[in-house]
């Protein structure tokens, strides 16, 4: 089996995006799994955000690939306490008297 340099290539891009959550992962508070979905989300969020940064910012792939792995996992991170903090027993009561014709 012979390694081809492009599918080499290609791999190195998609897994600087997971180095790049792995360096994050080092900087965030939380326990051990809350921290290890935050890099598998990272992760994921590097391996399709990543080209189309790559195009828009014209740097190279893997570069992308790396910062966006790193701060996705900040930003997966804060949207996840958005989520936590958010009142949602108010937001649907709110949307319960809005249908119903309560609301203002």
């Amino acid at each position: 089996m012979r390694l081809n340099i492009q599918d080499f290539d290609a791999f190195a891009a998609k897994f600087a995006g997971v180095l790049g959550a792995a360096v994050s992962m080092r900087y965030l508070q939380g326990s051990w799994p809350a921290r290890l979905s935050m890099t598998v989300s990272g992760s994921l969020v590097a391996y399709y955000a990543s080209p189309y940064l790559s195009l828009m910012l014209g740097i190279p792939e893997g570069l992308a690939g790396f910062l966006t792995g790193m701060f996705g996992m900040a930003i997966v991170s804060r949207a996840w306490e958005a989520v936590q903090a958010a009142p949602v027993g108010a937001l649907w009561q709110a949307v319960i008297d809005r249908v119903r014709g309560k609301g203002a």
